[in-house]
């Protein structure tokens, strides 16, 4: 692996996060608006900041953009041979698959994440997009609000982090789940940047599905959220199949 990974990684950035936006919402009826920024894309990529810095990058955003424009970038920031070992590898390996977690999710659940609850700590974190089954997860910072008019209020979170775990063991998979509260993705929409609508999913899952989600939630502590009329679904399954897990503050 060398720099033409990373280039086609920022390639792939901004054709699927720059130019779009998304939108998804949840079995608890919550709905999440996100957004990417070009300044981003180097700690997506595991590049020091550091080092960056000292290699005449004071601007996240221009090592991106010469990044992106085939320009030289010091082998200090980007080595000619990107080590196996290194996390810039792992970090770029499966870039170009993160967007599964929306079209591909085999596992999709929405970690609201708080740090002070957990062991395992990722810092700047709001929002985790889950897929507890292959291991990759997209971290989202609440970012600014946008002012619709003069009482509402858009929130939107901003792409911060990329963890690949596909070849790790079920707990590090799920290893930001613990005591976090949980949703399950119900909708995906994106958007490109004229806001056009030009792709979304709804995802429906199977008993056997459900099970597998409320044996995560009890693996975890995790507390599951859902709107009452899927709450019942998934408390008669809790109750059938004798799965210790909490929903909506409640343990069954």
């Amino acid at each position: 692996m060398d720099i033409t990974n990373i280039q086609k990684c920022a390639s792939f950035y901004k054709t699927e996060y720059m130019e779009k936006f998304y939108i998804i919402t949840t079995f608890y009826g919550n709905g999440f608006v996100l957004v990417a920024e070009k300044g981003n894309f180097p700690h997506l990529m595991g590049i020091n900041k550091a080092v960056y810095k000292s290699n005449g990058y004071r601007n996240p955003n221009r090592l991106y953009e010469d990044i992106i424009s085939g320009i030289r970038v010091s082998n200090k920031i980007i080595p000619n041979n990107i080590a196996t070992t290194s996390k810039m590898y792992k970090k770029a390996l499966n870039f170009m698959k993160s967007t599964d977690i929306f079209w591909h999710n085999a596992g999709p659940l929405a970690v609201n994440y708080n740090e002070t609850l957990s062991s395992t700590k990722l810092s700047n974190v709001s929002l985790l997009l889950v897929d507890i089954k292959l291991g990759y997860m997209t971290g989202w910072i609440e970012n600014t609000d946008i002012l619709l008019n003069a009482e509402s209020k858009l929130k939107k979170y901003c792409f911060c982090t990329w963890i690949d775990e596909s070849s790790g063991t079920q707990l590090q998979k799920e290893k930001y789940m613990p005591s976090q509260n949980i949703e399950i993705i119900k909708n995906v929409l994106a958007f490109d940047k004229d806001s056009k609508l030009v792709q979304q999913k709804t995802y429906s899952y199977t008993r056997d599905q459900k099970k597998e989600i409320l044996l995560s939630v009890e693996r975890n502590g995790s507390n599951l959220l859902l709107d009452s009329i899927n709450e019942r679904y998934y408390k008669e399954i809790a109750i059938e199949e004798t799965i210790h897990c909490k929903i909506n503050g409640i343990t069954y």
